[in-house]
């Protein structure tokens, strides 16, 4: 009876201490630049573990990328987050789960046999339509659109279903069937891939960063919908860049650093600590062109399938001038800038001057792109280059049509001198199609920051980036404009995240 007694409460302290050292690693989670960190505060009703996916083994690994500390740990039962910095292993994560959990000398436990994983990363609309584009610029020209299927055509008799039916309307997606693929804004195309991940019915739905692209309402109605389908049955694995997007209805979190597990724990007000970081620009590669205006629409229109998604529009940016621009997904901000930087061909039928010339009065597109710095969702989703990060990064600080030379030592070491501005030397080698989406969009960032331009186009360039990488860009973007008097347009859902140089704004809800 007494060995009983003493075998009893040595296992029951045991775990108590188990629970105490583990929530002591995880009060913070220090990433391995020492840039950032991920405080995962003492929680109140510490759950016992219900793993519907135990990690068995000490690494996981897919690809090139290993991840460490991963046995005892695990995906639990409802929501499930993964937080962590950019490069963490967030999303190798994620495929060795629906993919690797055969492969690479993993072994991974799962609740039952047969459990049907998807994982949604939002970057490969290739296979989603059916249809591959050599260009990101191709996809806005019309001769291209008889080859592009609307929305009705790729889903058919899916749309009948109740699933269908019944998300649209919590993520409140409308009038979207007649729709061709690549007029959608990023935040239809990103509810539409969740909706037509739901109806392939799997088990466990892991999305990579999914609420980056949609205004206020809709991550609101997100947040609502994948609750309910965790009360459905569904369990659901979020990978997050930031803590502050860890929803109050999530059921655990798991948080990774530099490629390895750091803890798991309830959420209870995740937040991120961001530290100061200093900017010196590298050389700029040529002086900025003398102009006045820099962008300027007037009584403009544009729209698809015979229905005007603006018009009535004037707008003018003077030199120097710094603009966030707003409005709701779907109210035109991606197309308008997209006629600004020389993309769209409905540009060539309104009145814009850019760099004080009229479009269509003989200017070349080269000498606008020249002269511009674009970052937007569909150049991601689009951008394919068999180039290390430091060519793509040189590229973009040469003139478009000296793109194909061979790279010069200067260039290569300004090249080298903006990804150490940019804390991602360490991919400089890399090929772009390895990244995570969060790192590929530091470089596309560096990329367009190279040439320090005229006019800086931001579309949303914070998609997935972590509190410190936002920091650290937004301090790029307030030097570039004061050193080089550059003007900016600046899109994004989240008013916390503009750079402090922003001073005017502009509201599509207003001129609709």
């Amino acid at each position: 009876m007494l060995n009983s007694e003493i075998i009893t409460k040595f296992y029951k302290w045991r775990c108590f201490f188990g629970v105490i050292q583990r929530c002591c690693v995880l009060s913070y989670c220090l990433c391995l630049s020492g840039k950032l960190l991920y405080p995962l505060l003492f929680l109140r009703n510490f759950a016992p573990m219900d793993y519907i996916i135990e990690f068995l083994s000490p690494t996981l690994c897919f690809g090139q990328v290993t991840l460490s500390g991963a046995e005892g740990f695990g995906i639990h039962a409802g929501i499930t987050v993964v937080v962590g910095p950019n490069g963490a292993g967030k999303t190798t994560l994620g495929y060795v789960i629906e993919r690797g959990r055969y492969g690479f000398g993993n072994r991974l436990k799962f609740q039952r046999d047969g459990m049907k994983v998807r994982m949604l990363a939002f970057t490969d609309i290739h296979s989603f339509t059916g249809v591959d584009v050599l260009r990101y610029d191709q996809r806005l020209e019309s001769s291209e659109n008889e080859y592009v299927p609307v929305v009705g055509e790729i889903f058919g008799k899916a749309m009948e279903s109740e699933m269908w039916h019944d998300m649209c309307g919590r993520l409140g997606l409308r009038d979207v069937a007649a729709k061709r693929i690549n007029y959608l804004s990023s935040g239809e195309l990103r509810k539409l891939l969740i909706i037509n991940a739901l109806l392939a019915a799997p088990d466990i739905l892991v999305l990579d960063n999914p609420f980056i692209g949609l205004d206020s309402p809709s991550r609101a109605e997100l947040r609502d919908a994948l609750a309910a389908l965790r009360d459905r049955g569904l369990h659901i694995v979020l990978l997050l860049s930031d803590p502050d997007e860890v929803p109050d209805t999530a059921d655990a979190v798991l948080a990774m650093c530099g490629c390895r597990f750091v803890g798991t724990t309830r959420p209870y007000g995740c937040a991120a600590m961001e530290l100061p970081v200093h900017v010196t620009l590298p050389e700029a590669p040529a002086p900025v062109p003398d102009h006045a205006v820099a962008f300027s629409i007037r009584n403009g229109r544009a729209g698809y399938g015979g229905r005007d998604i603006f018009s009535g529009l004037d707008w003018e940016v003077k030199r120097g001038e710094r603009w966030m621009l707003t409005g709701p997904n779907g109210s035109g901000k991606s197309l308008l800038l997209s006629m600004v930087c020389g993309d769209n061909p409905q540009a060539y039928a309104n009145d814009i001057v850019i760099f004080d010339h009229k479009r269509g009065s003989g200017e070349s597109i080269w000498d606008i792109k020249n002269n511009v710095g674009y970052v937007c969702p569909e150049i991601q989703l689009y951008f394919r280059s068999r180039l290390t990060v430091r060519g793509i990064v040189v590229e973009g600080m040469r003139p478009v049509l000296e793109r194909y030379r061979l790279h010069t030592e200067r260039e290569c070491a300004i090249a080298d001198a903006w990804l150490e501005c940019l804390a991602i030397s360490h991919l400089a080698e890399r090929d772009f199609s390895t990244l995570s989406s969060g790192e590929q969009r530091m470089v596309l960032l560096a990329r367009a920051f190279s040439r320090q331009p005229a006019l800086l186009v931001l579309d949303e360039p914070f998609q997935g980036l972590a509190p410190t990488a936002k920091e650290r860009v937004r301090r790029v973007i307030d030097a570039i404009v004061e050193v080089r008097a550059s003007s900016l347009i600046f899109v994004t859902h989240y008013p916390e995240e503009l750079p402090s140089c922003v001073s005017y704004s502009r509201s599509l809800l207003t001129i609709r």
